[in-house]
This record gives structure tokens, sequence and C-alpha cells, in this order.
């Protein structure tokens, strides 16, 4: 039986992965909501996918729509065009078995809830929602429809954020590795850019836009400035990288206060420099944290990292290879056995070109740089993908569910309300509850 039968049957009292004929037989046939610049990754990382296949492509831009589709065709693959999803589901009913969803953020929850009334799989890029109602109305929409629900929050499966996970950050390491936890941060500074404009061909008829929600070709260009159609970049930056802590530790901060604004952009209403004070109540005590979204070039050469500090030493995580490290406190850590297992290696000592028997003067009490000793192989969005569709067939578990993904976003409108009410928040264990 095709994943498509099983999941037609309207049998399944839980999500059941397909069986072993089907992963064996056929590949999972998946729509993709959202051919813009994340759906179009979104299909490049989907392309390396052996066992998934894009059956249908759904988006309100003719060009955008007709794109796609073009290169999906120079790829052999025939896929079927639509400009509204739920005419797509309906007319591809039995031919798709799951559906992707890079679509605006205000669209989010509505063509979710249409893809899990039609009993399909659903893969939606991250944020959720816009707000914490129409966020549990998918959670629970997806436990009622006994189907899987993965969130583009991608670091989860980044090799390296899962060995840091589960090998660094287990309770017997953890002690070792950092000692007590004293603080963190996270930071991410988005390049700047200009207004988006468009094409003549690109325009959509005003009946069309009014349709969307959308007032005028500017607001639908530049959606993401706006808090209407969604959460905001600066939101978008906070909810991952702050979820790498829930992630992490499973827990959830009592209190936030924030700072930001419309600072740099002359056009949209969002919020594009932020900076928040987290605190975040351990057993072993307050463990305080800034998360800084900033509107800059470069950030002076960072790119977006969480690091957390403790007793013994720190550890630093992010997507790029160059800024994960893990720094012992000179005279403190001792980290031999984590070396002599294979889950963290010292830096070399010489750079590429250099001389490694060159002496090098180095500052007094620097820290000492370790490794985490994997590589990606893949790009992070077809590994995050890959897992969704493994998890269809039975063989994974998923990475980031709707429910993991949910008190990080939470977490991210409540930075979002203290900006703009310029006070503090203190925060409950209900405000999380589904």
């Amino acid at each position: 039986m095709s994943v498509g039968a099983v999941i037609g049957s309207g049998l399944l009292t839980a999500p059941v992965p397909a069986s072993e004929s089907a992963v064996n037989s056929a590949p999972l046939r998946a729509a993709l909501v959202g051919c813009g610049r994340q759906g179009r990754t979104i299909i490049n990382a989907g392309l390396k996918i052996p066992n998934l296949r894009f059956a249908a492509l759904c988006d309100i831009q003719p060009t955008a729509l007709k794109s796609a589709k073009l290169f999906l065709e120079s790829e052999d693959v025939e896929t079927a065009g639509y400009s509204d999803c739920r005419e797509m589901f309906g007319n591809e009913k039995g031919k798709i078995d799951a559906v992707i969803i890079a679509s605006p953020d205000c669209f989010h929850t509505e063509q979710t809830l249409a893809a899990l009334e039609v009993g399909l799989h659903v893969y939606c890029e991250a944020p959720m929602a816009v707000n914490a109602e129409d966020a549990r109305k998918m959670l629970n929409a997806a436990k009622s429809a006994k189907r899987f629900l993965q969130i583009g929050f991608v670091r989860r499966s980044d090799p390296r954020y899962r060995h840091t996970a589960e090998k660094l950050l287990n309770p017997d390491s953890l002690p070792v590795l950092i000692g007590k936890i004293t603080h963190f941060e996270t930071q991410a500074n988005r390049r700047i850019h200009s207004e988006l404009i468009w094409s003549k061909r690109d325009t959509l008829t005003p009946e069309l836009l009014d349709r969307y929600g959308f007032k005028s070709m500017e607001e639908y260009r530049n959606w993401r400035e706006f808090r209407k159609y969604g959460s905001g970049a600066c939101l978008f930056y906070l909810a991952q990288q702050l979820d790498v802590f829930q992630w992490f530790f499973n827990i959830r901060p009592s209190k936030i206060q924030a700072m930001g604004g419309l600072d740099y952009y002359k056009f949209g209403n969002g919020i594009d420099n932020v900076s928040a004070l987290l605190a975040y109540p351990f057993p072993q005590g307050m463990v305080r944290g800034i998360s800084r979204v900033w509107t800059t070039t470069s950030g002076g050469g960072n790119v977006p990292f969480e690091h957390i500090f403790g007793e013994f030493g720190s550890l630093q995580t992010s997507l790029s290879e160059s800024a994960f490290r893990v720094h012992a406190e000179p005279g403190l850590a001792k980290w031999s056995e984590f070396v002599r297992r294979g889950d963290l290696k010292k830096e070399n000592a010489a750079a590429e070109g250099e001389d490694p028997n060159l002496i090098k003067v180095r500052e007094t009490g620097n820290v000492v740089p370790y490794l985490v000793p994997l590589e990606r192989p893949d790009s992070v969005f077809r590994l995050h993908l890959s897992n969704f569709v493994n998890t269809v067939f039975g063989k994974e578990n998923l990475h980031c569910s709707g429910e993991d993904a949910f008190p990080s976003h939470i977490i991210a409108w409540k930075v979002a309300e203290a900006v703009e009410s310029s006070t503090s928040l203190e925060l409950t264990e209900e405000m999380f509850r589904v």
C-alpha cells in the first residue's frame, strides 16, 4: 500500500509511519506551497532527497509558480501548478502525501489546517504562526488528525548541534564540561537591504492582493517588515536561537525585559533591532542572558551564534562551522576524557601555511579552544527536510515537532510584547500550555 493510500484510508488513530513496502516502492509525494526564495531553497534541498518527489506547487504569483515549475521540469520532475492551496488539496487528493509550507507567515496556520483536514503530513517553515492562538490551533489539529507536523528550526538537524545536545550536555557531561551555567548570549546580524521592488510582469491585480489581505504590492513584496503579515525578521531570528537554549536544557524564562524598535528602515512597522534580557530559573540558581538581533551589514564579521558560559568554560554554537567552538578556562577545565572518546578535539595550534614548530606568544590566561569533531555533510535544510520524510516512513523521529517549537515562539512573541509595552514581563507555565 502506498503512503497516499494509507493516509487516504482515514483509519489511522495515531501518527503512523508508512510501511516498508512504501519505503521501497515509492517516494513521499509532496506539495510545496510558496515558490519564493525559501521555496526555491527547499526545492534545491529536496531534489537531493531520493525518497521525496515534488508532485504539486502552489503560489499566488504566476511568475514565481511558473519559474519553479520550469526549474523542476528541467530536473525531469513533472508537477501540477496551482494558485490556491485548497484547490490543490482537492484536485490532488490521493496523489500527494504531505505538504511543505514556505509561504508568508500569516498564511501558515490556515494552510496547515487545510492540509491536516485532508490527511496530509505538514512541514511548516518557521515561524509556525504569528500568534499563540494560531499556533495552538495547529498543534491541536495535528493531534486530532494523527499527522506529523515538523517546524523548520533547522539547527535541530545540524549534526554539530545534535552531537552537543547528546554528548556534551547530557547530565553526566555537562557538570564536567563547563560546570555551573552562569549566563548566555545569542546574536544575529541582519544584512541591510533596500525596500523590495517588482517588475511589471510580477504585478498582482488589486483584486488578488485584496483576496489575500494585502493592501498594496509594496506590502506584498515587503511582507516580512509588517507585523500584520509576519512576526518580523528580528523575532524570526530570536525564536530560532532561543530554541537552542530551550532544546538543550528544557527550561523556559521566568522574566523578560526588552528594548528595540523600527530604528533603521523607513518602510514597514515591524521591529528591526531588538535586545532582550531573559532570566531562566535553573535548579542551581538564576541564569541571565541577552539575545540581540541588530540591523547591520556584517556585525564586525560576526555570524549568528549562541554562547553558553559556565564556571570551567563556554560553549558557542552556530550554523557556521568557523564559529562553533568550546573554550576552556585556563587552569580549570580538564577535558582529556572528551578528547579521548572523540567528543571534542583540540584546535590545531598551527594555521594553514604556518610552521607547526613555530613558538607562538599567547596572552596570559587566554582561553583554550576546542572543536566539535563533526562536519555537516550537506545543506542543513536538506537534513531537516530529510528527517521529516524519514519520519513519515517510520525510519526516524521528528527533530522539531510543533510541540518542540512552540515554547520558543511564545518567548519571541513575549519579547515583542515587552518591546511594545516598554515593561518587563513575568512569564508563567500557563503561557506555554497548548
